[in-house]
């Protein structure tokens, strides 16, 4: 079965977001992209805020479709998070996307209270929080020892994936994916210690 029209606006929508950011979509551009009056565009979503939460709620599900939920067929713990973070740099690095929306969008929209904001938000402590509930998970399984920092674990990660996304896509490091591995080796290795 294709997809419907609104499903194939949005997915236009998320790659264009991924190349450009959130608050470049214009309903004029976006009509035009996918071959449709701005009227018949606007029908669908009733304003701009609504289509860009979609685009969220679309990059969400692309995230733990792409990344969460491969990651759970793997043992509990530490090959868990080892395989979100390698999840996560397979998904931003994917040739269709021109970058991770999640991470343009928290730049575009720090400093702008509203509803797109607080949905940026929301998903970013969610994958953050889904990373310190691995290491808690490696914990309990013994993995590590029950003085590790779970949620400094999952900022630092975080962090290595931000600066991996600079450094191989801005930058063009061709040694950036060796870094954020190495990084994340010293992270595990760090709360083995505490």
């Amino acid at each position: 079965m294709g997809m419907s029209t609104k499903d194939r606006i949005i997915q236009v929508a998320y790659d264009w977001t991924s190349k450009f950011g959130l608050d470049s979509i214009t309903i004029g551009e976006l009509a035009k992209a996918v071959g449709m009056s701005k009227s018949g565009l606007f029908g669908h979503f009733k304003s701009k805020e609504k289509l860009q939460m979609m685009v969220l709620d679309f990059t969400a599900e692309n995230f733990t479709q792409a990344v969460v939920r491969p990651a759970l067929k793997k043992p509990r713990g530490l090959d868990r998070l080892e395989a979100m973070v390698d999840n996560w740099i397979k998904w931003s690095s994917a040739d269709n996307l021109g970058g991770c929306p999640f991470i343009a969008a928290a730049i575009e929209f720090d400093d702008k209270p509203g509803n797109i904001r607080d949905s940026i938000v929301r998903y970013l402590k969610t994958m953050t929080g889904t990373y310190a509930k691995a290491a808690d998970i490696a914990v309990e399984e013994g993995q590590l020892p029950k003085s590790a920092d779970t949620k400094q674990m999952a900022y630092e990660i975080y962090s290595m994936m931000i600066g991996y996304h600079v450094y191989s896509r801005l930058l063009a490091d061709d040694t950036s994916k060796q870094k954020l591995k190495d990084g994340y080796k010293r992270v595990i290795e760090n709360a083995s210690k505490e």
